[in-house]
């Protein structure tokens, strides 16, 4: 037998085998849903459907996660996790509340448009969009984006305001301005940043 500290690192091995064996896993199965969703639609994919694509077993997808919408779930989740990091990164570098906001929406619109698979996997589930409005994945979000104009008005870069009116016209339109953009087989994503930029500098007075 190998001294205690050998086996403690013998176990810690294991576990990390463990623990990315897992990982990759659950990533392939993503990227397995990602496809069917693009191809079938999240309506008409089942979970058969992704674990095929995997080349896994339903009794493995299972270990994972509860059903589809589970894994929906986590996709959502992991997009808004990127958009609370990215806010954060344009909150610190942004030059007056107007750049915050044009910043902010160049990078909203070319995730929508610009990533091809994250481009066909909208389009092909445009229904669902508007559905996310009330996803609790994406209450960070719109949290961080009431908190900053809370502090933008309370530092008088722009009138004050009723956040939630102010947050409800965002959530809605960022959501409606992304549908069209989909829809257009020439979307122009500065186009539409620069349209909402002034439609948002109108209502919200910036200074």
């Amino acid at each position: 037998m190998g001294r205690p500290s050998e086996r403690r690192g013998d176990v810690a091995e294991l576990a990390s085998k463990h623990e990315q064996n897992r990982a990759e896993k659950r990533e392939k199965l993503l990227v397995a849903a990602v496809e069917a969703f693009i191809e079938a639609g999240f309506d008409n994919t089942t979970v058969s459907d992704v674990v095929h694509r995997a080349g896994m077993t339903p009794s493995t997808f299972y270990n994972y996660y509860r059903d589809k919408d589970a894994l929906r779930d986590e996709l959502v989740a992991t997009a808004a996790g990127r958009m609370v990091r990215a806010l954060a990164e344009i909150r610190g570098a942004a030059e007056g509340v107007e750049n915050y906001f044009r910043t902010s929406l160049r990078r909203l619109f070319n995730a929508v448009v610009a990533d091809p698979t994250t481009s066909t996997l909208l389009r092909r589930n445009v229904s669902h969009l508007r559905s996310l409005l009330d996803d609790k994945a994406l209450k960070p979000v719109f949290a961080a984006i009431r908190g900053d104009m809370e502090s933008f008005a309370a530092r008088g870069l722009m009138n004050p305001i009723d956040v939630d009116y102010a947050g409800a016209v965002l959530r809605a339109s960022s959501v409606e301005i992304a549908v069209v953009l989909l829809s257009r087989p020439d979307a122009n994503a500065e186009e539409a940043v620069e349209f909402f930029t002034r439609v948002l500098s109108a209502a919200f007075s910036f200074r």
